[in-house]
């Protein structure tokens, strides 16, 4: 116990000399209104033929719009130096009567059929920012990272006239490179700023051929020097072709929204 507290004592000071931009050490967790836009074509696992570009929300009925959990980790063992983590995740469901054929790997929907639709994302990033200038009052920083990328797609199909259920998985995992900036700003002692941009120029990694983009802005107040309150604005984009033994298709997908979040830093 007499050490904890001598370690307390250490940090509470060498915390209130860090700058409120550039804590040592940060968490934090927000809900994340995530609308979404996705396209996905899974080829006929036979190598003619490709299968029908469907829009999940568009055709099958998918939720267009989803609370996220968000979480965040920032971490800054050097002056200049910093790491940070980023994780959400979605499960969406959708139910709708389709109005032409789709062919969604190895199965042939027909028109008229009720399909039953699930889709799971698991998004996880790690980067680190150099901070080519770092004050009080600003910073700017350069960002590389990579993401990882999740996803699980089901669709299931019945028509009032066939007795015959039709249905198909597909999953797979996609990487993600990143470089970018990012800046931040006081404002004043309590109002912070914050803004970065990361993108992949279209590039082939693992059987993947594509770009992305990812962008988000802060603003934040401190009612104390260790408490953050903020808003955000969270933009991703996603557009790859995949060319894999196992799975052959593309992926188009862009999640952004409105995000309310809790920060503690120390």
């Amino acid at each position: 116990m007499r050490i904890t507290i001598l370690l307390l004592a250490l940090a509470l000071p060498l915390a209130a000399q860090e700058s409120p931009l550039f804590p040592r050490f940060s968490v934090s967790g927000g809900a994340y209104s995530g609308r979404f836009d996705t396209n996905v074509r899974i080829d006929p696992d036979a190598l003619a033929g490709e299968g029908t570009t469907v829009g999940f929300e568009r055709d099958l009925g998918l939720e267009k719009t989803k609370q996220l959990r968000q979480f965040r980790l920032q971490w800054r063992p050097f002056a200049r130096h910093e790491l940070a983590a980023t994780h959400f995740s979605s499960s969406r469901r959708g139910f709708q009567q389709i109005d032409r054929e789709i062919v969604f790997r190895n199965e042939s929907y027909p028109v008229s059929a009720l399909v039953t639709t699930a889709f799971d994302l698991d998004y996880a990033s790690l980067t680190y920012t150099y901070w080519m200038r770092r004050s009080e009052r600003d910073g700017f920083g350069i960002t590389i990272g990579a993401a990882g990328l999740s996803l699980n797609a089901s669709v299931i199909a019945q028509r009032p006239d066939f007795t015959v259920t039709a249905s198909e998985r597909a999953t797979t995992d996609v990487p993600v490179a990143l470089g970018g900036v990012q800046g931040r700003l006081a404002f004043s002692d309590r109002i912070l700023g914050e803004a970065s941009v990361s993108a992949l120029p279209r590039v082939t990694i693992e059987g993947y051929t594509g770009r992305a983009l990812t962008a988000n802005a802060r603003l934040e107040y401190r009612p104390v020097r260790w408490l953050g309150i903020g808003g955000a604005y969270n933009y991703f984009r996603l557009d790859v072709d995949v060319a894999q033994s196992d799975l052959r298709g593309s992926i188009g997908m862009r999640v952004q929204g409105p995000e309310a979040y809790v920060r503690f830093a120390f």
